[in-house]
This record gives C-alpha cells, sequence and structure tokens, in this order.
C-alpha cells in the first residue's frame, strides 16, 4: 500500500522537472543553490522516489536509465524556451544524480523495505 503514496510522489517529480526543465527563463526561480547541484539534486530525488513507487518493474536499471533519458529530452527542450539555453554540464549533472541515486537504491532498498516492513508486499499489493 505505501508503494501506492510514492508513485504520486514520483508523478509529481516529473512533472516539477518537465515545468521547471521547460520554464521561460524570466520566469525561473533558483534556490541560491549552484545550478547543478540543483540538476543533481532534482534527478536524485526523483530516481528515489521512482525505486520505492515502482520496486520491481521495470528493473532499477532500466527506470535510472529512462530518466536519464528524460533528462536528456529535456535538456534539449531548452533549445526552445524563450531564455533558456542546453547545456551539456547540467545534463552531466541531472545524470550523475540520477545515477548516484539509482546506486544509493540499489545498495538501500532492500534494506529500507524490510525495516519498513515492506519487503513482504507485492506489486500488486503494495
Amino acid at each position: 500500500m505505501l508503494a501506492m503514496t510514492f508513485r504520486p510522489a514520483f508523478f509529481a517529480c516529473v512533472a516539477a522537472l518537465v515545468l521547471l526543465s521547460w520554464l521561460p527563463g524570466d520566469e525561473m526561480v533558483r534556490t541560491g543553490a549552484n545550478g547543478r547541484a540543483e540538476h543533481a539534486v532534482a534527478y536524485f530525488g526523483t530516481v528515489v522516489m521512482m525505486a520505492l513507487a515502482y520496486r520491481e518493474r521495470p528493473r532499477l536499471l532500466v527506470q535510472t536509465i529512462l530518466l536519464v533519458a528524460l533528462a536528456g529530452i529535456l535538456e534539449a527542450g531548452q533549445l526552445y524556451a524563450p531564455g533558456r539555453t542546453a547545456a551539456l554540464f547540467d545534463f552531466a549533472s541531472s545524470s550523475a544524480g540520477a545515477g548516484l541515486g539509482g546506486l544509493l537504491m540499489w545498495a538501500l532498498r532492500p534494506r529500507l523495505l524490510n525495516f519498513a516492513g515492506l519487503d513482504r508486499l507485492t506489486v500488486g499489493r503494495g
């Protein structure tokens, strides 16, 4: 049941990534952190939500690769957003955040699920 809670959070993360990636430059509000750190943290958090929401299928590696592909699509799409530019280093930061999140969840997800008592749940039930 808890996985169903993570699914809306995951979709909210993806929606936020799309919205913030293609928002016109003059409407952007920054956190004050380095822009590349913002990219890495956003994709790291999205991978964590995705890994908790979809525990069995598709596999975590596939999930992470799909999120890296989304980062590439969204970064390329910034070429068409007014006042925005696409940057290879931003894509690299997004990919690094997704990769680190994927590695962390690969290592810790079984322990986290066991700790929370969710390791016995199936996809259909949880």
